[in-house]
């Protein structure tokens, strides 16, 4: 019975370390990435990830490089290739540029285009920025909130006859 008792306990305690399990995110901040297994279904492929980032909500070159690790959950994968690297950040007032080391050998352009999507709505979310400039070498791209869709708002006809 003890030794039922102490394992209880023990559980107990190692769950309430874990970093996010059995205590409240303080500094909660959500991270885009792709959805792993969003192919042939009408699902938007970005998902959002909360992550703890107490202490550092403020530091945003911190935060893109906790970003660029990629994320936690199976579920969804980084839209950038891994060792992808934060480059420079350039905010004035509500516009954002954030350089990030050249991917065009190993993202095709609409891959590219996800990737931005994904990262943009991670900054407009970390910041007020209300348009965001992702520049990869020399391909760039800049989302805002009023032209970032991310389903499709067109409604199929209706069959009259």
């Amino acid at each position: 019975m003890k030794q039922i008792l102490c394992a209880a306990l023990a559980a107990v305690l190692l769950i309430s370390l874990l970093p996010g399990c059995g205590q409240k995110m303080k500094e909660p901040v959500t991270f885009y990435y792709q959805v792993t297994d969003y192919q042939g279904t009408m699902a938007c492929p970005i998902a959002g990830e909360e992550r703890e980032v107490a202490g550092y909500r403020d530091n945003l070159k911190y935060l893109l490089t906790f970003y660029l690790m990629g994320p936690i959950s199976q579920e969804l994968a980084s839209p950038l290739p891994q060792g992808t690297q934060l480059q420079s950040i350039n905010q004035s007032s509500e516009e954002l540029t954030i350089e990030i080391s050249d991917t065009a050998s190993t993202l095709s352009d609409s891959a590219f285009s996800l990737a931005c999507a994904c990262l943009s709505m991670t900054c407009m979310g970390l910041t007020n920025a209300e348009a965001v400039t992702v520049v990869s070498g020399s391909r760039s791209l800049t989302l805002d909130k009023d032209t970032l869709l991310l389903s499709d708002t067109i409604t199929p006809e209706e069959n009259t006859k």
